[in-house]
């Protein structure tokens, strides 16, 4: 390749200097023919001169066909560069969904189903989490449990004990309140946003009129909704009341971050534990039932997690959800105190 690239070597740069170079043969021809009284044939000189241009074409065409040669062979080698790169990438995609596929699979400890199952578990997640670093709590209504254990058909022959888990519930749920650094809990609004007693509210809309629809063939009564709202609006003033007088909450009041937070949207339900001093520092239970589908909560289906990576996700949803990841003070709360 060194030769080939040296200047007497291309006849693409040095065309020029043979042409010199076969010129001066001419002449040489006719001086010697000259000095020889025409000895010397000029017919020889004229052959010579169209072997030496023959070959040279020839030479130039040989040369430029080896070149284009090598820059189809340099360009095929470039395609499979980049068809080996396009593969490589596909596959890296493909590994990563698997891993993801994985991970969720691997941290889904358990599957839960039914309405009972579920508050019974979810009993027992709260009672384990005494004294947590930071408790954040999606849920439809404030007053866990209440609405479904008294108002569905299919849960009576449960309802007097269900009725009992959710008080325990209500009762543990306070008790989380007093003894977490942190507590945050987003319920669906239940603002009244007409006058004409049709409660356009998200407490209303997205959550007791859709299960009372699926459960029963008639109008929800207005003194079940009454009844429910004293409940829900109850419950959030001892949330309120348990986070003002207890000492647990020091940093979270000092930044002026408080611990119920309205929806107007509910994807679904969690409940999250963060303990960096316990064996498992984040877990939650994720209940797959929300507003677009509480048609479902006959057949509720709920899982429990303590892989962190899927953690810190539905934390960061909850943020999002309630708009404290745009609160500068909430952030500010999160440098000092990292989960």
């Amino acid at each position: 390749m060194a030769s080939r690239n040296s200047f007497l070597f291309n006849p693409t740069q040095s065309g020029v200097f043979y042409f010199l170079v076969f010129g001066l043969l001419i002449w040489l021809g006719l001086s010697l023919y000259e000095a020889l009284n025409g000895h010397y044939s000029i017919i020889g000189s004229v052959a010579s001169f169209l072997a030496f241009f023959v070959a040279f074409q020839s030479w130039k065409a040989a040369d430029d066909g080896s070149r284009k040669a090598d820059e189809a062979i340099r360009q095929i080698e470039n395609i499979a560069q980049e068809t080996h790169k396009l593969a490589q990438s596909n596959y890296e995609i493909d590994q990563q969904i698997r891993k993801a596929v994985v991970t969720i699979s691997d941290s889904t400890r358990e599957l839960f189903r039914g309405y009972g199952q579920i508050l019974t578990e979810l009993q027992e997640f709260m009672e384990q989490a005494t004294n947590s670093e930071c408790l954040y709590i999606i849920s439809d209504t404030a007053a866990i449990g209440k609405f479904p254990a008294h108002y569905d058909p299919s849960l009576h022959s449960a309802a007097p004990e269900l009725g009992a888990l959710a008080d325990r519930l209500h009762e543990t749920l306070l008790q989380r309140v007093r003894d977490s650094r942190e507590f945050y809990m987003a319920t669906l609004s239940d603002d009244e946003t007409t006058t004409d007693g049709r409660h356009n509210n998200s407490l209303y809309q997205h959550y007791l009129l859709p299960i009372w629809q699926t459960l029963h063939q008639e109008p929800l009564p207005e003194s079940h909704w009454q009844e429910h709202l004293a409940l829900h609006q109850q419950t959030i003033r001892q949330i309120q009341d348990a986070f003002d007088f207890y000492e647990g909450h020091q940093e979270q009041r000092a930044s002026g971050i408080v611990p119920c937070h309205e929806l107007t949207n509910l994807p679904f339900q969690a409940y999250i534990r963060v303990d960096l001093e316990h064996p498992e520092p984040f877990k939650a239970i994720i209940i797959f039932v929300g507003q677009y589908n509480m048609n479902r909560i006959q057949d509720a289906r709920a899982m429990m997690t303590a892989d962190p990576e899927l953690v810190r996700t539905f934390i960061s949803m909850f943020e999002s959800l309630t708009g404290l990841d745009q609160d500068p003070r909430y952030l500010q709360l999160r440098e000092r105190l990292p989960v």
